[in-house]
């Protein structure tokens, strides 16, 4: 009588994976509102905070939390996808970067963009920035931002 209680365990177990499979996430809105009001409290010089959630293979993922706007950005090799979770901001994307200094082999950061393009982002929106184009986020006073962000090497 107990061996085929075994035998059933042993299938049934068998039956249902183990766990979810290598580099399988989710992260629901709910986790990165919580992540967004805990780095609102952590903002460094540039007022901004961002959190790392995990690293697989060529992608990385985050989360950031902005209450100012930010220094122009430029990745050699490295694709933003960004999804803003809850506030506004303008994105200035393309056209060139003004006092651009590498601050890592493959990054440049600057003061502003000369000759980009503007797009107001709101919750929801889905921005994809290929690699070598220069982009900031700029937030008008008093405004927030919380975005969700996968980098992507390519």
């Amino acid at each position: 009588m107990i061996k085929p209680i075994v035998v059933l365990l042993i299938a049934a177990a068998a039956a249902f994976p183990a766990g979810d499979p290598a580099g399988f996430h989710v992260w629901k809105a709910s986790q990165i509102d919580v992540i967004g009001k805990k780095l609102a409290t952590k903002l460094d010089a540039h007022k901004v905070g961002s959190e790392s959630l995990v690293a697989v293979g060529n992608r990385s993922f985050s989360v950031a939390h902005r209450e100012g706007s930010g220094q122009v950005e430029w990745h050699a090799k490295v694709a933003d996808i960004l999804m803003i979770e809850s506030g506004e901001a303008t994105l200035v994307y393309g056209g060139e970067i003004v006092g651009g200094k590498t601050t890592e082999p493959g990054q440049i950061r600057g003061e502003s963009i000369k000759g980009g393009t503007e797009i107001l982002l709101g919750q929801g929106d889905v921005i994809h920035i290929p690699a070598k184009v220069p982009h900031q986020m700029k937030l008008a006073p008093g405004k927030t931002v919380t975005y969700f962000v996968a980098k992507v090497v390519e």
